[in-house]
């Protein structure tokens, strides 16, 4: 397979050309964003499941091929959700409205409309996958006008409270993680034939760590073996509060002398990192940038503390692993926490000293509610789901 590097540490697929592989394959062009994790997360998932089964592309109109200053939303996007959530919470309450979302996209459609035929080549793909929202529309409209319309799917990567942009009913087919998300969908116009209900596409990596020796992964990544393991992250973009809250845990762990490590992943967060770096802890502390093993670190961890981003939630989920929510981005995962709590899987604490209680009272010996929500994230875990997305669009080229 073919990559290129982004310079942030993270993989992105070659957009020129497709993945090398037998001629006879069908060419697939994967629609994404360097905005948030999660879209990229899942359509490197897609890509891992589709290798063998087709050649390959992707590609991002917001990051490659849109002009200025709409490719800058990659970069802005952890500060805009950081320092100014209310205006990202009237965002998303303006698309409620598909009325809204098409009448606005329709006004910019003259103004992106070659940028969106630099990125959408109909004669040289035989199948169109879109995993973020505001690419599904456009390149659906692009086809229509020029006659060469081939299947196109969308993988809704926001699992219960997904923006109504998601839901186009053009579209062949839209691939939903809960029955909320597929309810939302069929409200939006989409028939049963074009909705199928599978969960959130993950990398093997997850499903093969399960059921792996928490101590020795500790090991082999230097920490120690049999002492418990949290395990803090933002996310790809370092997002939330997380030098005060590891602080506040930290204290809480040391004072009520739990034997345990904390580990943080700070992501593609720099200054975050050396934040962090500069702390004097009174715990075993690693601090971490970008990893590209985090199914490793979580498979080693006995609690995972993060905001309510969708793709690390079902990663932890295959792995069993115990949740603390502690934030979430205002509108599209506001859901996600009550699909986590409701199941069992994890709990909610908004407020730093309750989140440093929550996870003192968690680690205490003899406690079993850790072990209760592990196998309640097992339960709802759907560690197979990119091969059976991969399985179900492919269908498309066939009818």
């Amino acid at each position: 397979m073919r990559y290129s590097s982004n310079g942030d540490g993270a993989q992105h697929r070659d957009a020129g050309r497709y993945s090398a592989g037998p001629r006879d394959l069908p060419r697939v062009t994967i629609l994404t964003a360097n905005v948030g994790g999660g879209h990229m997360a899942a359509s490197r998932s897609l890509i891992e499941a589709l290798d063998g089964k087709a050649h390959v592309k992707q590609v991002s109109m917001i990051d490659d091929h849109a002009p200025f200053p709409l490719n800058t939303w990659g970069p802005t996007y952890a500060p805009w959700v950081n320092y100014t959530p209310w205006l990202y919470r009237l965002v998303y309450r303006f698309g409620a409205s598909r009325e809204r979302i098409v009448t606005t996209q329709k006004a910019f459609y003259p103004l992106l409309r070659s940028y969106v035929a630099s990125m959408v080549r109909p004669n040289e793909a035989d199948l169109f996958i879109s995993v973020h929202p505001l690419e599904i529309e456009m390149p659906l409209w692009l086809m229509a006008e020029t006659g060469q319309r081939v299947p196109f799917a969308t993988v809704v990567t926001d699992p219960v409270t997904a923006p109504l942009a998601w839901f186009c009913p053009d579209v062949d087919l839209c691939v939903v993680a809960t029955q909320p998300a597929y309810e939302t969908g069929l409200s939006c116009g989409l028939t049963p034939d074009r909705l199928k209900l599978i969960g959130l596409p993950i990398r093997r990596a997850f499903g093969e760590m399960q059921g792996r020796d928490k101590s020795d992964l500790r090991a082999r990544l230097g920490l120690a073996p049999k002492k418990s393991l949290v395990l803090m992250s933002g996310g790809g973009a370092g997002i939330g509060r997380i030098v005060p809250m590891a602080r506040a845990v930290a204290k809480r762990l040391a004072q009520q002398e739990r034997d345990v490590q904390l580990a943080i992943v700070a992501g593609r967060n720099k200054e975050l990192q050396r934040r962090l770096g500069r702390q004097k802890w009174p715990i075993p502390v690693r601090v971490l940038g970008f990893v590209d093993n985090m199914a490793e670190w979580m498979r080693a961890s006995d609690l995972l503390l993060t905001k309510a981003g969708p793709g690390m939630l079902a990663e932890a989920a295959c792995l069993g692993l115990p949740v603390v929510i502690t934030d979430f981005i205002p509108g599209q995962e506001i859901g996600n926490v009550s699909w986590v709590v409701k199941n069992g899987a994890g709990l909610y604490e908004h407020e730093i000293e309750g989140i440093a209680a929550v996870v003192g009272e968690l680690l205490r010996p003899g406690n079993p509610t850790l072990e209760m929500m592990s196998a309640q994230a097992r339960a709802m875990a759907r560690p197979n789901a990119s091969d059976e997305i991969v399985a179900a669009t492919l269908r498309l080229i066939e009818r």
